[in-house]
């Protein structure tokens, strides 16, 4: 892996992280994974934050940012999502459709309205 100044050019962009073999508890080792990196720090720690696909998108944003150390990653490189020719593993969730909004019909008695009286209609009288 590089040094940080060399890092510093993939802030802000996709890249494809393999794990080391000391993170294949979360991370399988052979798999390359898509992330966002979001920020390096001179302590040895990256900011990556989990992508999902996107059938509209194509791919999004699917967390908050997160510090990782850089010591678990033993690959790291600039991807195009959208020319990726390796299969690429993402982290992030699939978006949930909406929750569907159950309401019940509200069962009210209804009323009927009293019959109006009728009136009869006024004959002229007749002179």
């Amino acid at each position: 892996m590089g040094s940080i100044m060399s890092l510093l050019h993939l802030v802000h962009k996709s890249v494809a992280i393999k794990f080391s073999d000391v993170a294949k508890n979360q991370y399988n080792p052979e798999a390359r994974y898509a992330f966002r990196l979001t920020g390096v720090d001179a302590m040895g720690f990256l900011q990556i934050q989990d992508l999902r696909q996107n059938s509209h998108a194509g791919h999004e944003a699917a967390s908050e940012p997160y510090w990782i150390n850089k010591d678990l990653v033993r690959e790291i490189h600039e991807i195009d999502l959208a020319k990726a020719k390796e299969p690429l593993t993402f982290t992030g969730l699939a978006p949930q459709p909406p929750a569907e909004v159950k309401t019940e019909q509200a069962h009210r008695e209804v009323t009927p309205k009293p019959a109006k009286a009728k009136i009869p209609a006024k004959k002229p009288a007749l002179k």
